[in-house]
């Protein structure tokens, strides 16, 4: 007689409606080498899978596995869709990662990806660009959320496409420092309040960056495979750095974060060659610099030039803006 026939599996004495669940694996890291040409492009990606059936619900209340994709199974899956795609961006590996697992598992409902992709650098040797030589500089993160739903039976869109997509994009840990144009005035005051006003300071944040697509452009609808992600990204990073510095002789002066990053987003959201962008949220913990002020008692004089680096605490400041 086998050990386990008289083992407890339940402990409960009463089932409770399940109101969501979904599993996956978290934390598949990977590195893609193109080699189609002899200079090699690398994309290194952190990707974490979620999958949805109502089907699953019997994983959790009745110890049935059937038709469960194993999270093992979903891990393996990021592989060969590695070896598979050529995706140079984390929201088109995310769009193919996500297709395979609708296409290849009817019982999914839903599919989701968080892609990670960390920047790697060509390096430079006397003045050029090495083939399949690479160096990384930043700690900023190019992020996407990618998320495919298969429709209902009754669902007769017109497109024939069977499923619908939702695409979420992000720069993380962009970090911005900026040296003089910056102030803070008139906010209120009392007897909490320590903080004296300025003109003259240094501001800096650790920023992240999240959008949103339409694709419904001027009667036209494209397909999410159909946006050139990594123009898109890089647009926005440029308008970014803009709007926080402004040109390049003299800059702009910010009379707050919040301001600077509201107009920030209004550049992205006006700017024509990102008509797809529906909405830009903006996350901006400050990194201080405090003024050393007291270097007057040790014989120097301050002059907005020294100050003490310090992460904490940290005020955090955020703003989403959308199209009408």
């Amino acid at each position: 007689m086998s050990d386990n026939v008289n083992r407890i599996s339940t402990l409960r004495k009463k089932d409770f409606p399940i109101t969501d669940h979904n599993h996956g694996k978290a934390r598949v890291r990977v590195l893609k080498v193109d080699k189609s040409s002899s200079v090699h492009k690398v994309y290194e990606y952190t990707v974490q899978t979620k999958v949805w059936s109502p089907k699953y619900e019997l994983a959790f209340s009745k110890e049935d596995n059937t038709d469960l994709v194993a999270t093992d199974t979903q891990k393996n899956t990021v592989y060969v869709v590695a070896k598979r795609t050529k995706a140079n961006s984390p929201e088109q590996f995310g769009l193919d990662l996500c297709l395979q697992f609708m296409n290849e598992y009817n019982v999914l409902t839903a599919a989701e990806a968080t892609v990670e992709m960390c920047q790697w650098e060509r390096a430079i040797v006397d003045g050029e660009r090495h083939d399949h030589g690479f160096e990384k500089h930043s700690p900023e993160v190019q992020v996407a959320v990618v998320k495919i739903e298969r429709k209902s039976d009754d669902d007769d869109s017109a497109t024939g496409d069977c499923y619908t997509t939702s695409v979420t994009s992000f720069i993380q840990k962009m970090t911005i420092l900026k040296t003089t144009q910056s102030g803070f005035e008139g906010y209120l005051k009392d007897k909490y309040t320590l903080l004296p006003e300025t003109t003259e300071r240094c501001v800096a944040t650790e920023l992240d960056c999240t959008w949103t697509y339409t694709l419904d452009q001027d009667g036209m609808t494209a397909s999410f495979s159909e946006l050139d992600y990594v123009d898109i990204r890089s647009r926005i990073r440029e308008l970014l750095i803009k709007g926080i510095f402004g040109p390049a002789k003299g800059g702009v002066y910010s009379a707050s974060l919040q301001a600077t990053i509201y107009d920030a987003a209004c550049l992205i959201l006006e700017d024509e060659k990102l008509a797809c962008v529906h909405s830009v949220k903006l996350y901006t913990p400050n990194l201080h610099y405090l003024p050393m002020k007291s270097l007057e008692m040790l014989g120097e004089t301050f002059e907005d030039d020294v100050f003490i680096p310090t992460s904490e605490p940290s005020g955090t400041i955020t703003c989403t803006v959308c199209r009408e």
